[in-house]
């Protein structure tokens, strides 16, 4: 049997208007969440201002090598216009010419390869993180322990502007969003305000389900003991 389903069609008009409820309904669960907390400023992952001393010697560093900067936006520029390039192609071909599949995971989704919006978004997500993390990576006289510093936190925040991870940018999420109408994402948005919850205004993300286990019934309540052992 011939599978006939078809691709999304990405009506603009029906995707504004369902975000639209879903902030409403957003703004809700987020006024009730900040009523309940006695410390808002509190919030947050952590402290950032304790990476500033290796920001700083990396910024230093890259200030006195203008020319591998240099370097660096020019390749920027030379891959851009080559994602330019295949964009237009793909535009003026009808759509013949498609991108190369990844093995990112983040981008296994179909339309990140077949759809030209999409795949010129991952296209141009990538160039500009290579060319970012290559630039960081690139700096000379930084101490071991400030390289490896920087180059995490700067990947993390790389990582962090993937288009998947956005609502407006993710063809999954958009397809998912108006086949639910939203409830997937505000499903999203109560567990991430329980873990702020658990947290007292921190995350503190729940690996399972607490609900799920219950003393004397699937969690022992008397002490155990050896019953094989070898070697």
């Amino acid at each position: 049997m011939t599978n006939t389903t078809s691709p999304p069609a990405w009506d603009a008009v029906a995707i504004a208007n369902q975000l639209q409820k879903i902030a409403s309904q957003s703004q809700r669960l987020m006024q009730g969440f900040l009523s309940r907390q006695p410390a808002v400023g509190q919030i947050g992952m952590g402290d950032a201002s304790v990476l500033g001393g290796a920001f700083l010697d990396l910024m230093t560093k890259m200030v006195s090598d203008p020319f591998a900067v240099a370097n660096a936006q020019v390749d920027l520029f030379n891959e851009g216009i080559s994602v330019w390039r295949h964009a237009a192609e793909r535009v003026f071909l009808m759509g013949e010419s498609q991108a190369e599949p990844t093995r990112d995971k983040r981008f296994k989704h179909p339309d990140w390869t077949e759809n030209a919006l999409f795949s010129f978004i991952r296209e141009s997500y990538l160039v500009a993180a290579k060319s970012l993390l290559s630039s960081v990576r690139g700096v000379k006289g930084l101490d071991p322990a400030t390289g490896r510093k920087v180059d995490f936190y700067a990947r993390q925040f790389v990582d962090a502007l993937s288009p998947s991870n956005f609502i407006a940018t993710n063809p999954e999420v958009l397809t998912t969003t108006l086949e639910t109408g939203g409830q997937n994402l505000l499903h999203g948005l109560e567990n991430l305000l329980a873990d702020l919850d658990r947290g007292d205004g921190r995350l503190a993300i729940a690996m399972t389900d607490m609900k799920s286990f219950r003393l004397g019934e699937n969690i022992a309540a008397t002490p155990g003991k050896v019953v094989y052992q070898t070697g």
